[in-house]
């Protein structure tokens, strides 16, 4: 049967449709790959982020229903495409143990517009919420998310005059970025995607991947030495803690671009969603990354990231003292420390007369919470459930979390009402049987 693609809005969207193509989050990430059957989980998370308006689905000529747009022809953007491209490469890279000089050019050539991309423009203001997708390669997304960082972080450095990169060594950072992982491609996906606690023998398998990694490229005749060295070295810290790939000397002195690669690649990690955890805010990264600034990481670069990072993404959740619960409604970019917010729901008595309002995070307003008040933030209202009973697991009750000693109660805008209800039932057992 004949099939077209179609245009249709997020909020027309069934469970069953199928994608057409790659929905991509605000810088290029893949939320959900084309091809994939839509649940209503994953309709629920596109709706959140609201700057998705629309995305491409396939359906007969038959069954498409009244409604629909049908797509402007477009060129596909350079992310979703180089992105596939790379996406093939890391599972091709599980099938050999060295890389090829032949795979190595089409790599050079694949990146070089993202390259020139990044460094015709200013820097952007990375903000992008979490991926929806179960994708099991998570070496290629990461991996895809570290040369894109690396390379906002190498342009920031540039116009601030702490470093003047040629061509050559912004290949340099792209391809040790892109590749800085590979060694994981030799670790089965079992102990990769393994929830929970590793064992002591798969933590020092995970460690390895610096060794395997440099024993795929040490060798790549047309790889220059910077890349291979990101590939042994990227886990080693100023300070000297961490580690490299096995049997190399230590460096007398770290370069600039391991340095970049380090920062980068713990910062994605600590914002990604994992089997083993749940992603944290930029705001919570960088502050984790602050404190060693200095002396495990080079306070240049996490300035910088600083500078190009939003810490509050729009569309992300913030959990408050007095059980105020509030969603990123919209970012300044020369204010994205001070975001806007909205009040969407309440675990609390009191707080429950502050649904519906809007302030922003840092004026101060009376009776709205601050920075101060902040206690957890995630990417979605289940993720901050996941977060807040993890807490709990640690030994902390529900009063001691959110501060307040106040009578719970449950609400939220019509909106959120469902979802919260859904996710937060840890309220509903100490709301009192008369409510």
């Amino acid at each position: 049967m004949a099939t077209i693609t179609v245009k249709i809005k997020t909020s027309e969207l069934k469970p069953g449709q199928k994608l057409a193509e790659d929905v991509l989050d605000l810088h290029g990430r893949t939320l959900l790959y084309g091809g994939a059957i839509l649940t209503s989980h994953a309709i629920k998370g596109l709706i959140l982020r609201d700057y998705i308006e629309y995305v491409k689905i396939s359906v007969s000529c038959e069954d498409a229903p009244e409604g629909f747009i049908r797509p402007e022809e477009t060129v596909p953007g350079i992310s979703s495409a180089v992105s596939r491209k790379i996406g093939n490469f890391f599972e091709r890279a599980r099938t050999f143990d060295q890389l090829d000089s032949e795979v190595l050019k089409d790599l050079t050539h694949d990146v070089m517009p993202v390259i020139d991309k990044i460094f015709d423009s200013e820097p952007l203001i990375l903000d992008s919420l979490q991926l929806l997708s179960g994708h099991d390669d998570q070496t290629h997304q990461h991996s895809w998310m570290v040369m894109l960082l690396t390379l906002s972080l190498l342009r920031a450095s540039e116009l601030k005059n702490i470093l003047k990169p040629d061509r050559q060594t912004k290949l340099d950072a792209a391809l040790g970025a892109l590749l800085h992982d590979i060694g994981k491609t030799k670790i089965p996906l079992e102990i990769l995607l393994k929830p929970g606690k590793l064992t002591d023998e798969e933590f020092a398998l995970i460690r390895k991947h610096p060794t395997f990694g440099y024993r795929m490229v040490k060798n790549t005749p047309n790889l220059m030495p910077v890349p291979k060295a990101i590939v042994a070295h990227h886990h080693r810290c100023l300070d000297g803690s961490g580690y490299s790939a096995e049997g190399l000397p230590p460096l007398e002195r770290i370069p600039d671009l391991i340095r970049i690669v380090t920062i980068v690649d713990i910062y994605d990690a600590i914002v990604s969603e994992r089997p083993y955890h749940v992603a944290a805010l930029p705001y919570h990264a960088l502050k984790i990354l602050s404190n060693g600034s200095g002396t495990k990481y080079d306070e240049r670069f996490i300035n910088l990231l600083h500078e190009i990072v939003a810490p509050f993404p729009v569309g992300c959740f913030l959990l408050f003292s007095e059980g105020i619960l509030c969603q990123i409604e919209k970012v300044d970019p020369k204010e994205k420390n001070d975001p806007f917010l909205k009040v969407i729901g309440s675990f609390t008595k009191d707080s429950s007369r502050l649904i519906g309002r809007s302030f922003k995070l840092l004026e101060g307003s009376f009776g709205l919470p601050g920075e101060k008040d902040l206690i957890l933030g995630a990417y979605s209202p289940q993720s901050l459930s996941v977060k807040l009973k993890a807490a709990m697991d640690l030994g902390k009750s529900l009063e001691e979390i959110i501060g307040s000693k106040d009578e719970f109660y449950v609400s939220a805008t019509s909106m959120f009402e469902e979802v919260i209800y859904e996710n937060f039932s840890v309220f509903h057992e100490k709301v009192p049987q008369n409510e």
